[in-house]
């Protein structure tokens, strides 16, 4: 509760500077007059006055204007915010801070208990401090995005997983968590619908694992089984149950290229090569997205056909895992000038040591499902987002996610160096003394 408190503090301190640095036009390329960072979130441009005007259709009673309105769950979120406390705060970054601090506290939060489940608590606290600490993703934190959201949910999703493996549930608790981590899953189609094919991969690596612990273990674990399911069934049932729901997770270009994929898909037989067709489509999208950007990977690839994809795979690994590259460090990006591109080589360099000490935690706990589920739950979707991302800029939000259970797989290593440099300090004083 300390580190939360301490956290808290820190969130509304950043985004009091940031909405002043705006409002004196300190610089004016980098953060408007509403505090909205217009180089490295300007989608917060567009999204921060359609709050704005929801929020005045909320205050007027009009309910039903605000739920069928043709905009983003989490814009809506932000227009509930908006209408609480916009009034008093305005209609600006510190207006919609309510709801970032409190999904930033949620992320944060999540990481300690998933962190705690699997390695116990020194592990979780580091993990947790490392996270609250973060600098881009507490940047990204003030502004008008899905990304925090996104995050807190998945996050959400893939503590009821691990738990799964680490508990065995009774009936009635099987039940509630696996309704607690379904909803979770139906809100992320919500959040941002584009990634569903993520999203089947967290669910399904969850359901693999606690099929092999039941296997390693020779029994039934019925309730968690149970629980798993209901988790399976709530999630994977948005598309079918809610199609209308889809569009409230899409952006206006993601919205253009689904329907123009789905009558291509409708020429196309046979899963791979459907998605094969998918990850060409969203690759091109996002090339449309940024055409004029300079921190564009592999923008000239096009993937058509299943042999291309499973070609691209290695590649997309190398991407998603290592990108920015270092030769993207030194210099000028378009949108975030040279600091930006240096505070992201900084942070990549941090991400190599997180990876290779997650590594050297997932050698060590090689046996234990909870760390490989964290592994391969990362794994999954950082090569999925190489596969698909070709902006730079928009894989690094992307990817928050899941270098933070990454996070976590280093923060045990981490802690038991620690451990052993402590033992080794307290046996060398006892020698000593």
């Amino acid at each position: 509760m300390r580190l939360l408190c301490a956290a808290a503090v820190l969130h509304v301190l950043l985004s009091v500077a940031v909405y002043a640095l705006g409002r004196a036009a300190v610089s004016p390329a980098t953060f408007d007059g509403n505090g909205v960072a217009v180089s490295f979130a300007s989608d917060g441009v567009r999204y921060r006055p359609d709050a704005a005007s929801m929020s005045e259709s909320l205050r007027r009673g009009e309910f039903g204007a605000w739920a069928a309105a043709d905009k983003p769950f989490h814009v809506k979120l932000y227009a509930v915010c908006f209408a609480l406390f916009g009034p008093l705060l305005g209609y600006n970054v510190l207006g919609a801070e309510p709801l970032n601090v409190l999904l930033y506290l949620a992320c944060v939060a999540l990481v300690f208990r998933i962190g705690r489940e699997v390695f116990g608590r020194s592990a979780g606290l580091r993990a947790a401090c490392a996270v609250a600490l973060w600098p881009s993703f507490l940047l990204h934190t003030t502004q008008f995005l899905k990304d925090p959201l996104f995050v807190a949910l998945a996050l959400a999703l893939v503590h009821v997983n691990t738990r799964w493996l680490t508990r065995e549930y009774t009936w009635a608790c099987a039940l509630l968590t696996g309704a607690a981590g379904g909803l979770a899953g139906a809100a992320l189609w919500l959040a941002r619908s584009g990634t569903g094919e993520v999203l089947f991969a967290l669910v399904l690596l969850g359901a693999l694992a606690l099929a092999a612990r039941q296997v390693r273990e020779r029994r039934l674990l019925a309730a968690n089984v149970a629980g798993a399911a209901l988790v399976f069934a709530l999630t994977l049932g948005v598309p079918r149950l809610m199609p209308g729901a889809l569009e409230l997770g899409r952006s206006p270009s993601s919205a253009r290229w689904a329907a123009r994929g789905t009558r291509e898909d409708a020429a196309r037989e046979g899963l791979l090569s459907n998605v094969a067709a998918r990850v060409g489509r969203v690759r091109r999208m996002f090339v449309e997205m940024y055409p004029d950007s300079g921190s564009n990977v592999d923008a000239d690839v096009r993937i058509e056909s299943a042999p291309e994809l499973l070609r691209y795979l290695p590649r997309a690994a190398e991407v998603g895992f290592f990108a920015p590259f270092p030769g993207m460090w030194f210099s000028t990006g378009r949108s975030v000038g040279s600091a930006g591109r240096l505070l992201g080589g900084a942070e990549t360099l941090l991400m190599y040591a997180v990876e290779a000490l997650a590594l050297l935690t997932l050698w060590r706990a090689r046996r234990r499902l909870e760390a490989w589920l964290l592994f391969a739950s990362a794994s999954a979707g950082i090569v999925a987002l190489g596969l698909v991302a070709v902006n730079v800029g928009a894989l690094y939000r992307l990817r928050y996610v899941f270098v933070m259970l990454l996070i976590i797989l280093a923060a045990e290593a981490s802690a038991r160096f620690a451990v052993r440099r402590s033992g080794e300090a307290t046996h060398a004083a006892e020698t000593g003394a």
